[in-house]
């Protein structure tokens, strides 16, 4: 399986693509008269899908190679080729930058560009990457897990991660392939009947999860994240 170097090597690429693709914005935010609300918001729906394809399309070839050098260092038999992902559609794009360009007529227009950058920029250009990743263990008959590797790990994130490697479908993920803005969790595949990741353990983020789950008012998720969020001292 892949090393915590590899992994380790994996977040930095994101970390990387996400500031130049953050760096491009706050470049064209210079420019856009803020003054007159309609053709800001316009000229960023212009703008930020063409942006999220540009880094988007990166993230998924950065990825596609990592997931081809982790598997050849595995010594994983046969040739095989990383199936990268589709962008994230140009509809879905558009709509998250109406969403948040709508703070350019409340008199906050600084609310708009930290929408941008954290909810449609850093969430939607990463996302090809980690398809690319997912999609390419579905294919090749490898499990996969949603490794944390930031400072702090949220309810969800921790949630989704207790799961530990889980052999899926490429429609099968659901949830576990949902990621939220400024995330640094990674798509990490694995070949053998035995994973095991230095600095991961998925049964003692179960156990977090299972007993914040027990204390929970309801089994609902979200009731579950809220006492999760409270017992752990995390968002």
């Amino acid at each position: 399986m892949p090393s915590r170097a590899d992994v380790e090597a994996l977040r930095s690429a994101n970390s990387g693509i996400r500031a130049l693709a953050v760096r491009d914005l706050e470049k064209f935010w210079s420019y856009v008269d803020l003054s007159k609300p309609e053709m800001a918001r316009n000229a960023l729906l212009n703008y930020v899908p063409t942006l999220v394809d540009r880094y988007g399309e990166v993230a998924a070839t950065v990825a596609a190679d990592w997931y081809e050098d982790v598997r050849e260092a595995a010594g994983v038999r046969g040739a095989f080729v990383a199936d990268m992902a589709d962008l994230v559609a140009r509809e879905r794009v558009e709509a998250s930058t109406r969403f948040g360009a709508g703070h350019l007529f409340t008199g906050d227009p600084e609310a708009t560009l930290g929408f941008l950058k954290s909810q449609v920029v850093s969430k939607y250009v990463l996302q090809p990457g980690r398809d690319t990743i997912a999609r390419s263990a579905a294919r090749d008959g490898a499990a996969w897990a949603r490794v944390p590797t930031g400072a702090e790990t949220c309810a969800f994130c921790l949630m989704l991660a207790s799961r530990g490697f889980v052999y899926e479908s490429e429609g099968s993920a659901g949830s576990r392939s949902r990621f939220h803005g400024d995330c640094d969790c990674a798509v990490v595949p694995d070949w053998s009947d035995d994973p095991r990741l230095d600095g991961y353990d998925p049964d003692a983020l179960y156990a977090k999860y299972q007993e914040a789950r027990s204390a929970s008012a309801g089994k609902s998720t979200s009731s579950v994240l809220s006492e999760l969020r409270e017992q752990q001292g995390i968002n």
